[in-house]
């Protein structure tokens, strides 16, 4: 027994990268998709290149799904159903139906939606690489999907009718809006912008405290918020929270659908 317990431990010194491997899964437009075993001190760059990108790979939509970050997202799920259910119940009770009806409407838009644990990150192979900071460590079970390049824009939230767009390059966020008509329920003054590498952000829709132009890139999602002022069931960090959680929806995931 004794012997055995030495030579484990002198296999654990002699080879700890082999003790301490973990499993990824790197899927979408690469060349070798599939399972792939990296030592227990790899990081991104190292999962980015154990598979070549496909030419038709778009590393900036690329998502890095993490499964220690599920449980968190499953949460903010749960708590975003719930407050759409509550506040449509809410939204009966005062006699507002048309609220109603699009607090429904948003809660079986979200109901179908997976827990990814998507994390904002830098994907593209080389640039990781070289840039420690976006460099970070993979874990066990960690997948990479790299996404095929997308050709439109989406308006969703609350909308009449969500709208698929097609790209028009160096349009911005306020062209797209244009053509997708908003909901009586609609926040006029606000948007949240999302890009295909997962990050939000909230952009003035008002004339009175529109920004800059901002040109969207392909694949990016506008969401259209609520209104909270004069609506007291709609709690106040509903529309926060929504765009935070479409941020972690895989692009392919997104594309098409509402």
């Amino acid at each position: 027994m004794r012997r055995h317990a030495i030579r484990m431990l002198l296999a654990a010194m002699l080879f700890p990268l082999a003790a301490h491997a973990v499993n990824i899964q790197i899927i979408g437009a690469v060349t070798a998709p599939g399972s792939k075993q990296l030592s227990g001190h790899a990081r991104l760059s190292d999962a980015a290149l154990a598979s070549p990108l496909s030419a038709e790979a778009y590393p900036l939509g690329a998502s890095w799904q993490r499964p220690s970050l599920q449980v968190e997202q499953a949460r903010l799920k749960a708590g975003l159903l719930f407050d759409l259910d509550s506040a449509r119940q809410q939204a009966l009770r005062d006699d507002r139906t048309a609220l109603a009806d699009t607090l429904a409407s948003l809660h079986d838009w979200l109901q179908p939606m997976p827990v990814t644990g998507r994390q904002v990150a830098l994907l593209d192979p080389r640039s990781v690489e070289v840039n420690a900071a976006e460099n970070r460590p993979i874990g066990e079970g960690d997948t990479l999907f790299y996404p095929r390049r997308p050709t439109t824009i989406q308006v969703v939230g609350a909308v009449n009718q969500p709208c698929v767009l097609p790209l028009a390059p160096l349009q911005n966020a306020q062209d797209y809006l244009d053509q997708c008509k908003p909901s009586p329920q609609a926040d006029g003054d606000w948007i949240f912008v999302i890009q295909p590498d997962g990050r939000v952000s909230k952009q003035g829709a008002g004339l009175w405290n529109r920004g800059p132009s901002m040109s969207l890139a392909p694949g990016a999602v506008i969401y259209v918020p609520l209104r909270e002022t004069g609506l007291h069931s709609v709690p106040p960090e509903l529309n926060q929270e929504l765009a935070a959680f479409l941020a972690t929806q895989p692009l392919h995931a997104a594309e098409g659908d509402r």
